[in-house]
């Protein structure tokens, strides 16, 4: 990856994942779940990388002078060296966490129909679509400056490593042609 756009585009083609492989483990884990209802929230998956506009970031009292994922790009495809820039990672991935955490708490308010346990459901589904797409993502180890271990070894959580090794299962089956190493999508993104 080469620029903050081949980035973007990463970006992009992560969240397309996450709403597949999180809607793919609801139809078969969680067919209790209303999927339009979850496909929506599934798409708020960091929500806050696709932010390019100051005006939408002022409502969630971002005060820098790049948007997020220029911040982030600023740090990819290494570990940071020093302590300074430990702290600036930090600094960006809070902001980051504290964007994305307040769409959801927007998202649930919009649906205060749903019960605490089907909110609890979504936040199960993306969070293992998403540890599971960033383990097999063949662009993951370059984007965080070293190498990737399964969602199902890392997660401490029995049923969450059960559900990430059935993800982990069919992971190129859900995902074929969505990967940035696919040279359709990296041709994209130039």
């Amino acid at each position: 990856m080469r620029t903050f756009k081949e980035f973007q585009h990463h970006i992009d083609l992560h969240r397309e994942r996450v709403v597949k492989l999180g809607l793919a483990l609801a139809k078969t884990h969680f067919p209790a779940l209303n999927l339009k209802t979850l496909e929506s929230f599934l798409w708020l998956h960091d929500h806050s990388k696709t932010l390019t506009n100051y005006q939408s970031l002022k409502k969630y009292e971002y005060n820098h002078s790049l948007f997020p994922a220029e911040r982030l790009f600023e740090f990819y495809g290494r570990t940071p060296k020093t302590n300074e820039e430990t702290l600036q990672l930090i600094d960006v991935v809070n902001d980051i966490n504290a964007i994305d955490e307040e769409v959801c708490v927007e998202f649930f308010k919009l649906h205060a129909d749903l019960s605490w346990g089907i909110q609890d459901a979504f936040y199960t589904v993306e969070k293992v679509a998403d540890l599971v797409d960033r383990s097999l993502d063949p662009m993951a180890a370059e984007e965080f400056g070293h190498p990737m271990i399964l969602a199902s070894e890392f997660v401490q959580d029995p049923y969450m490593a059960t559900l990430s090794i059935w993800l982990e299962t069919h992971y190129h089956q859900i995902t074929k042609d969505l990967s940035f190493s696919n040279p359709l999508c990296y041709k994209l993104a130039e």
